[in-house]
């Protein structure tokens, strides 16, 4: 994110450059684009939440599994109510069962048999919008 001084400079490039005396306003963030930021947010310390616990568990053999589980049905709970059941479904698919243990993307099939890579969490999302538009509102 560009600081104040930052912003400055670039204004002060832009009046020499244009001969005018410019104004730099931050645009706000919309609910929704707030919504998806945050989303993005999550996803990715859910992932990286799983991949820690799968290193602990095949470097150390350490089974985090029954520590973490209550938090995890959290974190399942809360976004269920957020997004529904049937789109919930997809968000499980994509943090636990998407992935091989090499790496290996396995993509989702749609009901017309088109399969849908989700490799990060902005496809994931594309793909929840696409089911339901609502959520991007």
């Amino acid at each position: 994110m560009l600081q104040h001084d930052q912003y400055r400079n670039i204004q002060d490039s832009v009046d020499h450059l244009l001969g005018i005396k410019s104004t730099i306003r931050r645009k706000k963030k919309t609910q929704s684009e707030r919504k998806k930021e945050l989303f993005f947010f999550i996803m990715t310390l859910m992932e990286e939440s799983i991949v820690r616990s799968n290193l602990a568990y095949h470097e150390l053999q350490l089974d985090l599994f029954k520590f973490e589980e209550k938090y995890v049905q959290i974190i399942d709970m809360l976004m269920a109510m957020n997004f529904g059941e049937e789109l919930m479904d997809i968000i499980g698919f994509y943090l636990y069962d998407r992935m091989l243990e090499d790496g290996t993307i396995i993509p989702i099939t749609t009901e017309d048999g088109q399969e849908i890579l989700l490799k990060t969490p902005y496809d994931l999302w594309n793909l929840l919008v696409a089911i339901n538009p609502k959520i991007d509102e």
